[in-house]
């Protein structure tokens, strides 16, 4: 894998850093780590589980196989391409991932 040719949107996710609400919350910058849809709002999360996200569908692996099918996706520039997308529809529409109030 050659970092170079990663988007801002696929180093983002590979990172798990912002837009993630557990990222945010880990860093107290938000009062809750949930998405609105009431899963925890992790890069996981909004790959595999959440509804908000379901046009970019990607199956959820066994939690011990998750480094493995993380390497395998990273390496996959179609999946890269849905992560691209998820984070930038996350970015672009983040009132609709803050839970309510």
């Amino acid at each position: 894998m050659r970092m170079e040719s990663w988007r801002r949107g696929e180093i983002i996710f590979f990172t798990g850093h912002s837009p993630f609400p557990t990222y945010l919350y880990r860093f107290n910058l938000t009062t809750s780590e949930y998405c609105s849809c009431g899963g925890i709002g992790s890069k996981l999360h909004y790959a595999t589980e959440c509804p908000l996200t379901e046009s970019w569908p990607l199956k959820k692996p066994a939690s011990h196989l998750m480094r493995i099918w993380l390497r395998q996706v990273a390496g996959n520039q179609h999946s890269r391409n849905k992560f691209f997308n998820i984070i930038r529809f996350i970015l672009d529409n983040s009132h609709l991932f803050s839970p309510d109030p």
